[in-house]
């Protein structure tokens, strides 16, 4: 699956999401360490999966999308 993320309306969104409706579905920003159970999401007609965007630093920072066991690199954003 390949995706993209981005910041938007202070949202980390990371699209489109192609996977399972009802698999455990996380995103970690910055660290593997800092997963945080995502909400799917339609977003201009995509689906998504979003998370509530973490403190500002910044910086660009690495965002990864985690279905089940299955974990995939969505790219960097400035948050």
């Amino acid at each position: 699956m390949r995706v993209t993320a981005a910041v938007r309306d202070g949202w980390v969104v990371v699209s489109p999401y192609e996977g399972p409706e009802l698999a455990p579905i996380s995103i970690a920003v910055g660290s593997q360490e800092s997963w945080q159970p995502a909400y799917l999401d339609w977003v201009d007609g995509v689906r998504v999966a979003k998370i509530r965007t973490p403190a500002p630093t910044g910086r660009p920072v690495q965002v990864w999308l985690r279905v089940g066991d299955t974990v995939t690199s969505a790219g960097k954003v400035v948050i």
